[in-house]
């Protein structure tokens, strides 16, 4: 199956809504800062890996799809990217797709991958953050 690229549903914004309202709880609780960057989302992700009652305070679904998804925001605003669902053979997931250099980033997926235990260590969302802007910066000169 060729990847497609479908726009969001109703159903989706709503869950993006609600995905992103869970995401400013985890934050809160984790942190008192009132800024919300990269750099502050590796804080709350390594906090919550550090709580030894991270698994009933929040989820790993709460986790990725609540953190991933403020990354998502960051995102959004601060370039042109739009949320989209990219469907392959391995099925369909919200995503960001910047139109002009046709870059998809997948940032619920990206948490979801460093929620193993031996990953749980280290920060990503800021050396994400670099990575995207260096390769958008490069790509529309």
């Amino acid at each position: 199956m060729q990847t497609q690229i479908h726009p969001f549903s109703n159903a989706d914004r709503q869950w993006l809504a609600r995905s992103l309202e869970r995401g400013r709880d985890i934050c809160t609780h984790y942190s008192a800062e009132s800024g919300l960057d990269a750099a502050a989302l590796d804080r709350v992700f390594l906090l919550w890996a550090d709580s030894s009652s991270h698994a009933s305070e929040f989820t790993s679904d709460d986790i990725a799809n609540g953190l991933g998804c403020l990354f998502g925001e960051l995102l959004q605003r601060s370039f042109s990217f739009s949320w989209v669902q990219v469907e392959d053979e391995y099925g369909r997931e919200p995503a960001l797709l910047e139109e002009r250099t046709g870059s998809i980033v997948m940032p619920v997926n990206a948490v979801y991958k460093r929620i193993e235990p031996e990953l749980q260590k280290q920060s990503f969302f800021a050396p994400m953050w670099q990575m995207i802007t260096d390769h958008l910066e490069k790509n529309h000169k």
